[in-house]
C-alpha cells in the first residue's frame, strides 16, 4: 500500500495500485475468506451462521446488534 499511496502524485498511478488491488481480490475470492466461510458453513452449520450475523466480514467492527422481527 505505501507504494501506492507514495505513486499518487505520478502520471500512470492506478499501476501501483494494481498490486494491492489484486492481493484483496485474491483474499476475498481465491483463497481466504470465501473458501474458509464455506467450509465453516459446512462444518459448523446453523452455529457459524449466527456467527456470520454478529460479527463482520474483513474489517474488525463493533459487533452488530440483534435483529428483532
Amino acid at each position: 500500500m505505501s507504494y501506492a499511496i507514495y505513486a499518487l502524485p505520478c502520471e500512470h498511478a492506478y499501476l501501483a495500485w494494481l498490486g494491492p488491488a489484486t492481493i484483496v481480490g485474491s483474499i476475498f475470492g481465491v483463497t481466504g475468506i470465501g473458501p474458509t466461510e464455506q467450509q465453516s458453513l459446512r462444518s459448523k452449520g446453523d452455529a457459524y451462521r449466527a456467527y456470520q450475523a454478529r460479527v463482520s466480514r474483513f474489517i474488525p467492527l463493533p459487533p452488530k446488534r440483534a435483529r428483532t422481527k
